[in-house]
């Protein structure tokens, strides 16, 4: 059989044995006596006292493991059913979910009628619920109860973003900019990636962490956020020696297996179409450390930022390092006072970084004056074009009136705070 010549996902299984030990030694003899070339997490949790152990193991699309012969060419021949046998007979269970197709006809021959076993666990389920109503709904309500999550967002916004987002969440929002870039860090229970005015404004990488779980949100078009977990396949390794394998097709499958087969690299390459990325060095910091991953928890969340291009500065603050910088904080208000603030402050705070044309409108927000002059000029025209046009130059005149009382009025609130 050609090695290429079938379709292989990568399936994530548990495993954990009858007396709750630890069951990766095992396992591993088991995968290495087999020649699976599967990966192991190295690392176990806890559940209900028991040790489980996570491994990744590749299956063909008929149902059947991968594994090396003497020769180290790809075979097929390994069922998942004999997988789990060889498994069971060294006390482990091993939970891989792709052989999960019921064989009536043997399930008929011991007498068991998954029909009926269905209808008669809805019947008990039914006559419990009186009893262990208000229990089962305190459960449900602690189990999902929204935590609250630490967010960095990096993208392009500006800081009307931030006010906004603190007002219609009724959140502080925190805001600096570096450059093209900006970072609003806030807590939160809810989703704010899709939280953005222009394309422009995209990437939104969203930096999350609740307790011990740290995670990222990218958002680069109308698709939604994707997920990425830098963590996640951090200490997986190998079962197989891979530099011990003479064939380097085969060498290069199961190294390819263990660092692309969870798609994160295929999502990146997708990400990379719309917006700039270094899809290597992202990659590198998803991929195991045995493996050519970037080595620490920080380090893989920090090279992985570093790959958008975010500014180093903006990284720096979001892991709490020195900053210089002055920030801007927004904090939760009413609608009508968020809007008198946005116009105070001027359309420019909705204005992508990338876009930003900084000279004019930071010289008239420096000089409030200057602006309060314009619009007496932009107010004594458009009162000329009302007095002496008829028809649309009549209704543009009128607008011009009123976008010249609009503008002073700002520029005397600027004027009063600068002088308090």
């Amino acid at each position: 059989m050609l090695q290429n010549s079938f379709g292989i996902q990568l399936s994530y299984a548990s495993v954990d044995r009858g007396d709750g030990s630890d069951p990766r030694p095992a396992a591993r003899d088991i995968l290495s006596l087999l020649r699976v070339p599967a990966g192991m997490r190295d690392a176990t949790a806890a559940w209900d006292d028991r040790e489980e152990a996570v491994l990744a193991i590749p299956v063909t699309d008929d149902g059947h493991v991968l594994t090396l012969s003497e020769e180290d060419t790809v075979e097929s021949t390994l069922s998942t059913s004999e997988l789990k046998s060889a498994f069971e007979a060294e006390g482990l269970t091993l939970w891989l979910d792709v052989d999960v197709d019921v064989d009536v006809d043997e399930d008929e021959a011991f007498g068991f009628d998954p029909v009926e076993e269905l209808v008669d666990e809805l019947i008990d389920d039914s006559a419990e619920v009186g009893a262990d109503e208000s229990e089962d709904a305190a459960i449900d309500s602690a189990l999902f109860a929204a935590s609250a999550v630490r967010v960095s967002a990096f993208s392009h916004r500006g800081p009307g973003i931030a006010r906004i987002l603190a007002t219609a969440r009724r959140m502080p929002v925190d805001h600096r900019e570096s450059g093209d870039w900006s970072l609003q860090q806030f807590e939160t229970s809810e989703p704010t990636g899709d939280w953005s005015t222009s394309r422009a404004e995209v990437p939104v990488i969203e930096l999350n962490r609740a307790d011990a779980d740290v995670w990222f949100e990218v958002t680069a078009g109308n698709g939604g956020p994707v997920p990425f977990w830098t963590d996640a396949e951090r200490d997986t390794l190998p079962v197989l020696d891979i530099d011990a394998i003479r064939v380097p097709e085969t060498a290069e499958i199961y190294r390819r297996l263990l660092t692309e087969g969870d798609g994160s690299r295929d999502e990146l390459l997708e990400l990379a179409a719309a917006v700039r990325l270094d899809v290597d060095a992202a990659h590198r910091a998803l991929i195991p450390e045995a493996l050519g991953g970037v080595i620490g928890a920080e380090s893989r969340e920090r090279a992985f930022l570093a790959a958008f291009g975010v500014a180093p500065d903006l990284i720096d603050a979001a892991f709490g390092g020195a900053t210089a910088r002055p920030q801007r904080r927004f904090l939760p208000v009413g609608w009508w006072t968020a809007v008198r603030e946005t116009a105070i402050a001027g359309v420019g705070e909705f204005t992508p970084l990338t876009r930003r044309e900084r000279p004019l409108g930071e010289a008239l927000r420096r000089r409030p004056v200057v602006g309060l002059a314009l619009s007496f000029g932009e107010f004594a025209a458009g009162a000329w074009v009302t007095s002496r046009v008829r028809g649309a130059g009549r209704t543009l005149g009128l607008l011009l009136v009123i976008d010249a009382l609009i503008d002073a009025a700002i520029s005397i609130v600027r004027i009063h705070r600068g002088r308090g």
